[in-house]
């Protein structure tokens, strides 16, 4: 990982927009060009990700994703700053709409085969061994070509062995969590992922 001096991450923040922040600061920045920051803080002292900070996990993850054939976020870089400390990942975004934005955007939209398609996209995740903590449909894009893909992904374990039937369900209940979400997904269907 480099490390970014506070000028550097000033000039790149000037023309940024911020799409994400909290009340320790910025999470996620919107660059000139098109690509994204995301910054993690350390928690503590103490946790695993003074070891193996998120940004590299998610670069990792991206990495394992990539070689299994779905379609991610492509990494174009590894940074660290200090004072406050940072870990940061500037990534090239996949390029799509979120689930949550479609069913939004679209309320006449045809549910039936997206969630098909959902179904199955989750299916090939657990057969691979993805066990994706943070599962919802903010998280799944559909790309311009109909292909579905994953965003956010430093949450994220690639197991290499199909997931057991316990974590395919832990999964699956993470997903069904954001009563928003399915709040706009037709009954018939939301039943469907619910059983």
């Amino acid at each position: 990982m480099k490390k970014l001096s506070h000028d550097d991450f000033a000039a790149w923040s000037k023309a940024a927009k911020v799409l994400e922040k909290d009340r320790y600061g910025v999470k996620v920045l919107h660059l000139a060009d098109g690509t994204f920051l995301k910054l993690f803080r350390r928690k503590s002292w103490l946790s695993k990700t003074t070891f193996f900070p998120p940004a590299k996990r998610f670069a990792a993850n991206a990495a394992e994703l990539h070689r299994l054939g779905i379609r991610c976020p492509v990494v174009l870089g590894l940074y660290h700053m200090t004072d406050p400390y940072r870990s940061i990942v500037h990534y090239q975004p996949l390029e799509g709409i979120t689930l949550r934005q479609l069913l939004n955007e679209q309320p006449t939209l045809e549910q039936i085969e997206l969630f098909a398609d959902l179904a199955s996209f989750i299916t090939t995740l657990h057969d691979l061994g993805v066990y994706f903590r943070s599962l919802h449909l903010g998280n799944i894009v559909k790309t311009p070509d109909g292909a579905l893909g994953l965003i956010d992904i430093s949450d994220m374990r690639c197991l290499g062995k199909p997931l057991s039937k316990g974590m395919r369900r832990r999964n699956y209940q993470h997903l069904l969590r954001y009563e928003d979400d399915w709040a706009l997904v037709h009954p018939q269907i939301r039943d469907h992922f619910h059983s």
